[in-house]
């Protein structure tokens, strides 16, 4: 999907020194702004969220303090939500510098930098959010982990993700995501019956539907184990219910020859 641009940190961080250097802002009404910013990413409207958590915090003067990184927060959100990864990840490392190590922040710039396809920076991340909060109990650490693991299986190393993603569940992280990513891990390793179970597993969960690449690994990993009714009534099944899709249709073709 194709990413969306932004103004960035260098734009961000021009805006609170003009803010701070002015003295001239409406302090009125940045909590004007920063509320309708917010009705406007909680309705999906990111842009215009964006535009008014800027215009927040160009109304605000004097320090940089807890009003202004609540918004950056918000802003933060806006931006990974837009699919503005890179920007996102500029918006948690100026959260970084004015409100200290945090291991959210950590976290929520790993899962932009993954967005952002910087795999070997998100995986840094996870493990300095990691040194910060070993039991994972930060906001975002879900997140932080999947995007460390996919870098680490980007890399070739699914074993060592395989024991990230292990030592979440031990701790009681779940979710059709994580399993997802479990399933590929065991892909990598030709083990289709044991990438089967981690994808039937991912499908149980309460968000299995929000996550459409679990069906379709399934009807893959059935395929490669030479079930192949299977694999194509679950292929046929995928485009059911996500729609057409070009890559999936060639498997159903293929799939019909067996």
């Amino acid at each position: 999907m194709k990413r969306k641009t932004g103004y960035g940190a260098a734009v961000l961080i021009l805006a609170l020194v003009l803010a701070m250097s002015s003295g001239c802002g409406k302090k009125e009404n940045r909590y004007t702004y920063r509320a309708a910013g917010i009705e406007a990413l909680n309705s999906g409207n990111y842009q215009a969220a964006l535009e008014s958590f800027d215009q927040a915090i160009q109304a605000s003067k004097g320090l940089v303090g807890k009003f202004e990184k609540d918004v950056l927060k918000y802003r933060g959100e806006a931006q990974y939500l837009s699919e503005d990864y890179g920007s996102a990840a500029d918006t948690y490392g100026i959260l970084i510098q004015v409100d200290g190590e945090r291991a959210e922040y950590f976290n929520m710039r790993a899962a932009a930098r993954a967005g952002a396809g910087k795999f070997a920076q998100a995986a840094e991340d996870y493990q300095k959010s990691v040194s910060l909060d070993p039991e994972g109990k930060a906001p975002g650490s879900l997140e932080a982990l999947m995007a460390a693991g996919e870098a680490m299986e980007q890399a070739g190393e699914a074993e060592e993700a395989m024991a990230l993603y292990e030592d979440a569940l031990s701790k009681g992280k779940q979710s059709a995501g994580l399993y997802n990513r479990m399933g590929l891990c065991k892909m990598t390793d030709q083990d289709w019956s044991g990438a089967d179970q981690y994808f039937e597993l991912g499908l149980s969960m309460p968000d299995g539907s929000q996550v459409p690449e679990l069906l379709y690994n399934k009807a893959v990993a059935k395929e490669y184990s030479g079930d192949f009714k299977t694999a194509l009534d679950l292929m046929q099944q995928y485009v059911s219910v996500h729609g057409p899709d070009e890559e999936a249709e060639r498997e159903i073709t293929f799939l019909k020859t067996r």
